[in-house]
């Protein structure tokens, strides 16, 4: 492409009174006024020969620019990139003569790199026909570079111009895909753009309209996610948008052309316009986890399972030729994953495995000893030391509820089940001497001070052979 130390030979040659340091200066300040990070050095260069008089040599037309490379007031570029989105076509009245004209805008990315495209006119028609949509590897033809309102360079093809599909593999193969250039949504503390960010549906997504200030109709597409090791939402906001597809909570997506920014509230948000596609997520690594319960459910077998961790998941499996027992090291691969609940329906989803590193139940079960992280769930085996039993208990309220009670001893110490409401039941039935292990229990300390485990809805509690 440009080579900066030749062209700067050149017009150091067509202009001798001019000193290297005098010239490098001048580049420096016209990258300062046009704006920092909107020229190469390249670019900064041809407006400096430009002012001077002087007409640098010009790349072959056949050769293809980096979006990095492009430069403001450049004619007859050639760029090859990917598309990133492709808005609706818009009208307008010409300012001259008030004739009707239309355009439509594009985004285009080489990696990190992105650019606005606008197509004038019957540039910007059968988009669609023609391949160019949503990822699909493209170049520019003859287009033309213009100051955008934001100061940035934007793209432009007029009649002269054109945009392509491209085919070639060994120019398609250094255009980095959408899904290889997504981001993988983390806590967000600033503001900036993002080609894409996949992430997982915490909310199921709302649509609205309204009225803008300026009498015009407007609508928004928004619903949450969260990152794969966070459970703090964060709102999607997508204004005008070109369609609403139907998400589901725990859904894998990826959505393309969007930046963060600060909402009302002070908390940061994603958002994206007309613009911005919310596509299927690619599959996620599969899970591999240590079957620590099962049991039968009407849609298939229920397994409740630890990964390497320690952390308690529960596997909803629809694939009846699964036969995975408890201990079995199992990959996962959930369809949906929400609320430590994996959803695996498909065939396949759910295989056992060699478990490698994965460790072993003794090495997960916890001692009542050490039961004291009150942030997550835990497996224990123990001994019960009582019947389980439930009572009414009347709580301030003037309500009464179920508390169900069950004492449990291992070699470390003892501590009593609780369950309350409609899981009182959970405990009821365990005989003082029975070995067993229960798998999804919190430690909690209750009003007295007193540190007690408390079940949830996930919570197994099963018997285990003395013989094992």
């Amino acid at each position: 492409m440009y080579d900066f130390e030749t062209l700067a030979g050149e017009l150091l040659q067509s202009r001798p009174e001019l000193s290297r340091d005098e010239l490098m200066r001048r580049v420096k300040e016209k990258k300062q006024r046009i704006g920092a990070g909107y020229l190469t050095d390249q670019g900064a260069l041809f407006l400096v020969a430009g002012e001077l008089g002087v007409s640098l040599r010009k790349p072959d037309a056949s050769s293809d620019m980096a979006i990095k490379d492009i430069y403001i007031g450049s004619n007859e570029v050639n760029v090859v990139a990917r598309v990133l989105a492709v808005y609706p076509m818009t009208t307008y009245k010409s300012k001259k003569d008030g004739t009707p004209g239309k355009y439509r805008r594009l985004v285009l990315f080489d990696g990190h790199d992105m650019v606005r495209l606008t197509l004038w006119d019957g540039a910007g028609e059968n988009l669609s026909d023609m391949g160019v949509v949503v990822d699909a590897p493209v170049r520019v033809v003859n287009g033309y570079v213009r100051q955008g309102l934001d100061g940035k360079p934007t793209l432009n093809v007029g009649e002269r111009g054109r945009v392509e599909t491209v085919s070639d593999e060994a120019t398609t193969s250094k255009l980095l895909p959408i899904a290889a250039a997504s981001e993988k949504l983390t806590k967000v503390s600033r503001e900036r753009e993002y080609v894409a960010i996949e992430c997982l549906v915490d909310s199921e997504p709302r649509y609205s309209e309204f009225v803008r200030s300026d009498g015009s109709q407007g609508s928004l597409f928004q619903f949450g996610v969260k990152g794969d090791e966070s459970n703090t939402e964060t709102r999607v906001v997508i204004w005008s948008p070109s369609s609403r597809p139907e998400l589901k909570r725990g859904q894998r997506i990826v959505v393309t052309n969007v930046k963060t920014r600060p909402s009302l509230n002070g908390q940061f948000e994603i958002h994206g316009d007309a613009g911005s596609a919310v596509m299927q997520g690619p599959k996620a690594p599969p899970m591999e986890l240590r079957v620590a319960a099962k049991s039968a459910a009407p849609s298939g077998t229920t397994l409740v399972a630890l990964d390497k961790n320690g952390k308690v998941w529960v596997v909803e499996e629809g694939d009846e030729d699964q036969e995975p027992a408890v201990g079995d090291a199992v990959a996962v691969r959930p369809e949906v994953q929400s609320d430590g609940r994996l959803r695996c329906r498909s065939g396949g989803s759910v295989s056992v495995v060699d478990g490698g590193s994965l460790p072993s139940l003794d090495a997960l079960t916890t001692k009542l000893r050490d039961a004291k992280d009150e942030s997550r769930q835990i497996m224990i085996e123990v001994i019960a030391l009582s019947h389980g039993s439930v009572e009414d208990v009347n709580l301030k309220d003037g309500t009464t509820v179920k508390k169900g009670e069950l004492t449990v001893g291992d070699d470390t110490g003892e501590m009593k089940l609780v369950a309350w409401r409609e899981l009182s039941g959970k405990v009821v039935g365990a005989q003082p001497g029975e070995r067993l292990r229960v798998v999804g229990v919190t430690p909690k300390t209750n009003k007295v001070g007193t540190r007690v485990l408390q079940v949830s809805n996930l919570t197994v509690l099963e018997k285990v052979s003395e013989d094992r």
